[in-house]
């Protein structure tokens, strides 16, 4: 029998929390199991819990123990969902099966999956606070969001004139060396290009390309990184098969797997005329091992296969309308397109080329695009619409939120950075991020309010090698708690 991984974890009531929360399904989207136990968590010590039509959670929790009086209103907030994703030949049901955990050393990892550390930790940490009758501290809001991960869609619904706290706490960070005072804020561009199939010409050979064994990533987290993109590799070799007089038909593309995440694979059918196999294998061949010298030392488990398809001939694309769809793939921006000039080793903008998906009559490709400038945002955005344009394409933003600008006045975070010296016994890093956090959503909406973030330390989220430094857990709820006996004494 498999040791427990949490076996002597502290704090012992957090580490239980979250060992519920990996046998809880929430995928974003499908966060009701996982609601329903933060309600029982709060019905157990009998908080009240207000639920809202979108599935957010607010919990009102009085002051305890030593710490009743006239004390300071405090909110901490944490998202349900996790990103749901399993690694090459790994099968898990996320609507069912729970996360398997297993500890390597000072970390935790699941087997074979995203861990769900991102956001788990911080859920857990905040029913740990509900539920620990020993701790004391004053009275408390805690938050609990939904879809955080596919466009922080549950704090944009939220209604933040409920929160009666003027301090908002926000465990979402994933650096324990560092607290966060402002995030980048994002659009989403939907690009649709109209596609028209027929049946193949006589003659023809069917293939499939695929892209796989890449470590993807966070896109605000590690777009700045030697990462590949697949959706961009399987577009280059199409091309320069396109490129070589190759007579090529695109049947159907998919690669990426959220708009928050780096593509780890991309497949795609299509046909050759038979006369042009030879040369179709030696130009993907060549072009193939050019990408895999290329990216070796960054993208060691790279493979890019081209074979035969299996299965029924597909419909496939015009000539023309299959050289616009892989003109547009690598044409599209990806990557980092600025640092910032105020936060050194900090991005200021980066586009994802997160997602492309072809049907029957259009091809479908989301950009997910990142910049702590809404100028900047709004230049990325018309970028894409010129793109897709000249290619005949439809751009739509469909998604965005605010950026959170950074206060260095903040007294909010220079409490915060007096308690992580009490713990660490060293200053903190003070810093701005490129990804995304639901404090510029809460605090567009409620400009009165203070934030500030922080976390344990959490590495690759958002794909299967995710884990957490299991000490730096420990640390992390100290400061929390270190943080709020002080807020709620500032009364």
């Amino acid at each position: 029998m498999a040791a427990d991984p949490y076996r002597d974890l502290i704090p012992a009531e957090l580490w239980r929390h979250f060992a519920a929360l990996t046998r809880i399904p929430r995928c974003s989207g499908k966060e009701r199991a996982a609601r329903e136990h933060v309600r029982a968590v709060a019905d157990s010590v009998g908080a009240p819990f207000i639920e809202d039509a979108r599935g957010n959670a607010l919990i009102r929790a009085p002051a305890r123990l030593a710490a009743d009086g006239d004390r300071a209103v405090v909110a901490v907030q944490t998202h349900l969902d996790m990103v749901c994703e399993s690694a090459p030949g790994v099968e898990h049901d996320f609507d069912h099966d729970p996360i398997r955990v297993r500890r390597e050393g000072d970390a935790l990892y699941a087997c074979g999956t995203t861990l769900g550390a991102d956001n788990g930790i911080g859920v857990a940490a905040a029913l740990a606070l509900l539920s620990d009758r020993e701790l004391a501290c004053g009275p408390l809001e805690l938050l609990f969001t939904v879809e955080e991960e596919i466009g922080l869609f549950g704090a944009m619904a939220f209604d933040a004139a409920q929160l009666q706290a003027r301090w908002l706490l926000n465990l979402d960070s994933e650096d324990d060396r560092a607290l966060t005072c402002g995030s980048a804020g994002g659009a989403e561009v939907t690009v649709r290009l109209p596609i028209a199939l027929e049946r193949p010409p006589e003659a023809s050979v069917f293939l499939q390309l695929a892209v796989k064994g890449l470590k993807g990533g966070h896109s605000g987290a590690q777009i700045h990184e030697p990462r590949a993109n697949a959706i961009k590799l399987l577009a280059s070799v199409l091309e320069r098969m396109l490129e070589t007089g190759v007579e090529l038909r695109v049947a159907a593309i998919e690669g990426g797997s959220a708009h928050n995440a780096i593509p780890r694979a991309a497949v795609a059918r299509l046909c050759v005329a038979e006369a042009t196999l030879e040369q179709s294998r030696a130009v993907a061949s060549e072009a193939i091992a050019e990408l895999e010298r290329a990216w070796r030392s960054d993208e060691p488990e790279l493979a890019i296969e081209l074979g035969a398809l299996q299965g029924p001939p597909p419909l496939v694309e015009q000539p023309a309308g299959s050289r616009a769809l892989l003109r547009l793939l690598a044409e599209l921006p990806h990557g980092v397109l600025a640092m910032s000039p105020s936060f050194a080793g900090v991005v200021e903008s980066s586009a994802n080329l997160a997602l492309v998906r072809t049907a029957e009559r259009t091809a479908e490709i989301v950009i997910s695009a990142r910049s702590i400038s809404e100028q900047a945002l709004s230049e990325i955005a018309s970028q894409v619409q010129q793109i897709a344009g000249e290619a005949g394409a439809d751009a739509e933003l469909t998604g965005g939120y605010p950026a959170w600008q950074p206060r260095a006045d903040s007294p909010l975070l220079a409490a915060a950075a007096r308690a992580y010296e009490r713990v660490h016994g060293r200053r903190p890093r003070i810093e701005v991020v490129h990804g995304g956090l639901e404090c510029g959503v809460l605090l567009a909406k409620r400009p009165d309010m203070e934030a500030v973030s922080f976390g344990p330390l959490i590495k690759e989220a958002h794909t299967p090698q995710e884990h957490v430094c299991i000490p730096t857990v420990a640390s992390t709820w100290q400061l929390l708690v270190e943080l709020l006996e002080e807020l709620s004494a500032a009364g």
